[in-house]
């Protein structure tokens, strides 16, 4: 894919939302566009040298705005905080966004899930399972790359924060055995390393692809 395109991230006040987006913006052949909902949480330094528009997938506006002239569309989103009904916010949220890139001709769309398989899966994991299904179910007129991690270590993930609060108060635990899972934990920088390659791919082709981790 051609040098000096537009980016859009989405979820860019996340974990890896605001990661990537600080590395995008040490390469000067970006320019790079948020959708957030509160411009407030962009940090002072940063607005001058990012464009922002406030908005969410469920307004039509905002992601109108947020897509026009965009090449590359990046997809961290999720609904775990708004209520029991989040794996349906899930749902129309990624159709919303996938129907929105098609419409303003954006060329790919790269999204970060999670692993497992539907049959075990979480609540989480089955929407984030189902969220990738969605944004790539139209190959035909979206091109998108679904990358898949596990844990993600670093500070701040939620993840690891869990893991680590845990251990540093409870070193010594007696746990149920389902706690007895076997994991694929992934550096942050690695899977930093991997959505910016997923931006660089020079496949044309207009399907989606998983990576697993």
């Amino acid at each position: 894919m051609a040098c000096n395109c537009n980016v859009l991230i989405t979820g860019a006040t996340g974990y890896i939302g605001r990661r990537l987006k600080d590395r995008l913006l040490g390469h000067s052949e970006f320019t790079i566009r948020l959708l957030v909902r509160n411009k407030l949480k962009v940090r002072p330094e940063t607005l001058p040298r990012v464009q922002v528009v406030e908005g969410d997938t469920f307004s039509p506006q905002a992601m109108e705005a947020a897509l026009a002239g965009i090449d590359v569309a990046f997809y961290l989103i999720h609904s775990m905080g708004s209520g029991k009904n989040f794996e349906e916010r899930d749902r129309q949220s990624a159709a919303n966004f996938r129907e929105a890139c098609i419409s303003a001709g954006v060329k790919r769309l790269v999204y970060l899930g999670g692993l497992g398989v539907k049959a075990t899966a979480s609540r989480h994991l089955l929407s984030r399972i189902e969220t990738g299904e969605i944004l790539s179910a139209r190959p035909e007129s979206l091109q998108t790359i679904w990358f898949r991690a596990g844990i993600i270590i670093g500070a701040g993930s939620a993840s690891f924060e869990i893991i680590y609060n845990l251990l540093q108060k409870l070193p010594l635990m007696l746990t149920p055995k389902w706690l007895a899972t076997r994991t694929q934990p992934v550096a942050v920088d690695d899977v930093l390393g991997l959505s910016r390659g997923g931006y660089h791919s020079q496949s044309r082709r207009r399907s989606h692809c998983g990576h697993r981790w």
